[in-house]
């Protein structure tokens, strides 16, 4: 359980910032044969945890540089190596100052510095401020720097934490009182909580390993699958690809993509699902980015 509860929080508090690299780092794959599902490889440098996207292999953190707020609520669930599961409920609100950039010692764009706009509840309860760090790599050197202060709210099924728990196919209230007594609020509506199941299939002998995925159909058109990998011997999660697909309930991962990650180098695959709702919700003037997500986390030793 130890280890579980350190990959989530690895999970939750990195940012994978991405290093130059050639090709591009983002390279897109359409296998229109293969369950219509599109592969997006998210780096190429195995030894690099940190990716320029903004991903992080929860879900919870959407590309913030795009944002000039993000209001994020989760349902998280994180299968170990022998099927044990935690359940986890997660809340956060971002606000960036869009005229305060920071930059690394490159001139690379690592985000904004943050601001607190007043009082923030989500169901009800109050969320408090914690710092927002980037971890980044510079000239091959790990950095980070922190941008501000973010709001959050994070509990786990077993009644630790705060007292905030996600609800799934339900309406959950979102209250922001802006300093100077304006009053934004709304109900952020939660997808269907999305279960999931990996079997790996296929040999690294034959060359013909791959992964059979399935979960419960769900309220979604799509859903994201994140296939991430364990750096041996150390606790490092390293996202490898993400794929949207239908959510129909299956998908099989080509053995292309299974059978080149090295094992000399990874000892576990970490297979994330994750079913969202996002809209933009304008009310007094004021644009707020909202995401709502169903995960689930499912490890699996990577043979």
């Amino acid at each position: 359980m130890k280890k579980l509860v350190i990959y989530f929080l690895l999970f939750l508090t990195v940012l994978f910032f991405f290093a130059c690299d050639k090709p591009a780092p983002t390279e897109l794959y359409d296998d229109s044969q293969e369950d219509q599902a599109e592969y997006e490889i998210l780096g190429k440098d195995y030894n690099d945890e940190y990716y320029s996207n903004g991903f992080d292999t929860t879900g919870v953190t959407q590309d913030v540089n795009n944002f000039t707020n993000l209001i994020s609520i989760s349902g998280i669930k994180e299968t170990d190596i022998i099927n044990n599961t935690l359940e986890y409920s997660f809340a956060q609100a971002i606000f960036f100052d869009r005229t305060q950039p920071v930059y690394d010692g490159n001139g690379r764009l690592l985000g904004y510095n943050t601001v607190k706009p007043g009082v923030i509840r989500f169901d009800n309860e109050l969320a408090h401020t914690v710092p927002l760090t980037i971890h980044y790599r510079e000239n091959g050197v790990l950095k980070q720097v922190t941008l501000g202060d973010k709001y959050l709210l994070f509990s786990g099924r077993r009644g630790n934490g705060d007292n905030f728990h996600y609800r799934y196919n339900s309406n959950i209230p979102f209250h922001l009182n802006f300093i100077g007594g304006q009053n934004v609020s709304f109900n952020i509506a939660t997808p269907i909580e999305i279960t999931g199941s990996v079997n790996i299939i296929g040999s690294r002998q034959q060359e013909n390993l791959g992964a059979s995925l399935r979960w419960n159909r769900g309220n979604t058109d799509k859903i994201t699958i994140i296939i991430a990998a364990r750096i041996r011997n150390r606790l490092a999660i390293v996202p490898l690809f993400r794929v949207r697909t239908r959510d129909d309930g299956k998908l099989v991962i080509p053995e292309r993509y299974i059978k080149n990650i090295p094992v000399d180098l990874f000892d576990r695959l970490v297979f994330t699902f994750v079913r969202r709702f996002e809209k933009t919700n304008v009310q007094n003037g004021n644009s707020l980015q909202v995401s709502s997500q169903s995960i689930h986390s499912i490890v699996k030793e990577l043979p």
